[in-house]
Parts: structure tokens; sequence; C-alpha cells
């Protein structure tokens, strides 16, 4: 009974307190909700149901996306990518830093069609670590015939890439505006130099 008129008492002096509404500073927009798949270790970006590897194979640029290891600092960002006769794909990956242009070879595996009709691959370098997470490393989220967005799981690092080595700044900060619809981190992009390449 004691504690039963102490909870009363408390909740009516707790109720009675009246403190003055905060107001926000926050002017950020809705949250951006986007599709992913999970296989129960991990988040993926949904690849893009029409991607057609045959059209996707050659060369592209990378213009922007999230600097990290190999790109931090880098210029002349680009991937080459051609069919093997096993069926999986050879990835070559070149950068410049300084006056030296570096190049490594790799190969991108198609994975499970559990992750997506096509665009997903687990992409692997000599000497790299082995993924964090069982599935895709390399998801095409979305492209067409002259660029291309590229997620990795997790949406920890982001390629924007374009055919063509210098497009237009305005064509590069709508892919941008693009990726971030696709829920990337605006602000982990930057624009890749491709200058004098």
């Amino acid at each position: 009974m004691r504690v039963a008129i102490t909870l009363a008492a408390l909740t009516s002096v707790a109720s009675s307190i009246i403190l003055p509404r905060q107001e926000s500073n926050d002017t950020s927009s809705a949250p951006v909700v986007v599709a992913s798949q999970y296989d129960g270790t991990c988040f993926y970006p949904v690849p893009d149901a029409k991607f057609d590897l045959e059209s996707y194979l050659g060369t592209w640029y990378q213009v922007a996306g999230t600097p990290f290891g190999p790109t931090a600092g880098a210029r002349c960002i680009s991937g080459n990518y051609a069919l093997n006769d096993n069926g999986t794909i050879r990835v070559v990956n070149t950068a410049t830093r300084g006056n030296a242009s570096r190049s490594i070879v790799g190969t991108a595996t198609a994975v499970d069609s559990a992750y997506g009709a096509g665009g997903a691959f687990v992409v692997s370098f000599p000497g790299a670590s082995r993924p964090e997470c069982p599935g895709p490393n390399y998801i095409v989220q979305d492209y067409a015939i002259d660029w291309a967005i590229v997620q990795t799981h997790r949406w920890k690092t982001l390629y924007i890439l374009s055919r063509e080595r210098n497009p237009p700044a305005a064509k590069i900060d709508a892919w941008i505006k693009r990726a971030v619809a696709f829920g990337s981190n605006a602000t982990t992009i930057s624009k890749f130099d491709q200058a004098g390449c």
C-alpha cells in the first residue's frame, strides 16, 4: 500500500513538471530507405535487374566514389573487364600515384543467383584478405551504356564508373545524386582526378 501511494505521489510530481520544448536544429530530410538483401551475415545492395555482362565488359573509368586503400590519393583510376574461358571475369585495375602507374590483376566470379539474376560478383586480388561477408563484394546497383553505380556489401565502398574518362561535371554530379538515392553516404563520396592520364 505504501509503495502504491509513494509511486502515485512521484508520478503526480513528475507529471506536473513542465519543461519548455526543445527546438530541433535538424534540417535533414527524411532517411533514405533502400531495398537490400540479407544472407544471415551481411546486408547487400540489390543488383540492377537489367544487368547484361556482355555490355558491361570493357574499360571503365572511376570518376567518383569512396576513397579507400588503393584509390586513396590516386588518380587515373580505371578497370578493364574481360571474359575468361572458364566464365569468370579478368579484372585489371590501374591507378596512378605521383608519376607511377600501377596495375593489379584479379578475378570476378558471379555469385549465386539468390543475390540477384546478375551484376553481383566476388572480386578477388592476389594477396588481398578474404571478404568479411560470404556474398558479393561488387554489386552493380544501376547502370547504362556509359555509366555504372557499383557498391560493396554494407554500402562500404562506392565506385561511380564512366565509359568516358572525363565526362562533364554535371553528369558526375547526377550520378553521385543517384548513388545517394541508392543508399550511399553522400559525405564519403569524392570525385576522382582523371585529368592528364
